[in-house]
């Protein structure tokens, strides 16, 4: 691609508290699903970059873990993995979800935010919702803007029904500085293949258990075994205790099955071939408060 003069680039960290709609918003801005979505908090677990390139601008999205308040070792790498992206990012999105009361996440947020010189765009986000808080919304922020003198602009959105996507990425091409592509424009994400294949699995995890879904859920890629036209996967599935592993396979494996059968057609889609997928499930207790494992699983 031909770089034109006055090309604009730069990385725009998307933040907020869990099931914002941060990962819908960064598949809607994209244009491609690229971070997996569910409504159980910490769905997102890695640093997920989607980029969006034109002629005039290449946008590399990061989409973060959701800022909260729980205290276990991972909720601790989370946060840190959320706050520490903000360091040298040329744009902030903060995803304000107006179904609900301000809370704990957004005073962090702002707490954290307020230490920044990087401008703020907060995206009311669920606007094909009641907004029934968009008022306290509005007032939390625009007191932290006195207090802080932050650059922060408003947008009312909807990610999952698209509602002014568009503005908000012209508002977001009109704040980035002008610079080279950081990517070539055919990559759309640099999110590596394993984790994005292990993603898969556990969204449907998510989606199949919803309220039942054990809270210390983590997936490996066993095995990967990549032929020309047939890909096998071995995944492992880890929980803490047997009742949990009961809970993921399901009666006479049926959870399990579905899981599998779904995940495989989405893998399918990403490699652009058949896939033979294996899963199972093994007990490893705590394993959410171990520094070594959490890192060979990638957090």
């Amino acid at each position: 691609m031909k770089i034109p003069k006055h090309f604009k680039s730069g990385f725009i960290i998307i933040i907020g508290r869990p099931n914002a709609g941060k990962s819908t918003l960064l598949n809607a801005m994209v244009g491609e699903k690229i971070s997996i979505i569910s409504p159980i908090p910490q769905t997102t677990r890695h640093q997920i970059k989607g980029i969006l390139t034109t002629k005039e601008y290449q946008m590399v999205f990061v989409d973060t873990p959701g800022i909260h308040t729980f205290k276990d070792e991972l909720s601790s790498h989370l946060n840190g993995v959320a706050v520490n992206l903000l360091e040298g990012c040329d744009l902030i999105i903060y995803v304000a979800d107006v179904t609900r009361k301000i809370g704990a996440e957004e005073k962090k947020a702002a707490d954290v935010i307020k230490g920044s010189e990087t401008h703020v765009i907060v995206a009311f986000n669920k606007m094909d919702k009641k907004q029934n808080y968009l008022k306290q919304h509005i007032e939390f922020w625009e007191e932290n803007k006195k207090q802080n003198k932050c650059k922060i602009d408003y947008l009312p959105i909807s990610a999952k029904e698209d509602k002014n996507i568009e503005d908000l990425i012209c508002l977001i091409k009109e704040k980035l500085p002008e610079g080279m592509p950081f990517y070539d424009e055919e990559t759309n994400t640099d999110f590596p293949l394993k984790f994005r294949i292990a993603d898969q699995i556990r969204e449907q995890l998510f989606l199949n258990l919803k309220k039942d879904l054990p809270h210390s859920i983590a997936v490996e890629i066993d095995e990967f075994e990549d032929g020309d036209k047939l890909c096998r996967i071995t995944v492992a599935i880890y929980v803490n205790r047997e009742s949990q592993k009961k809970i993921v396979v399901g009666e006479k494996g049926e959870v399990l099955k579905r899981v599998g059968i779904t995940a495989r057609e989405n893998i399918e889609k990403i490699l652009n071939k058949k896939v033979f997928l294996k899963t199972w499930v093994k007990v490893l207790p705590d394993w959410q408060k171990k520094a070594g494992i959490l890192k060979q699983l990638g957090y």
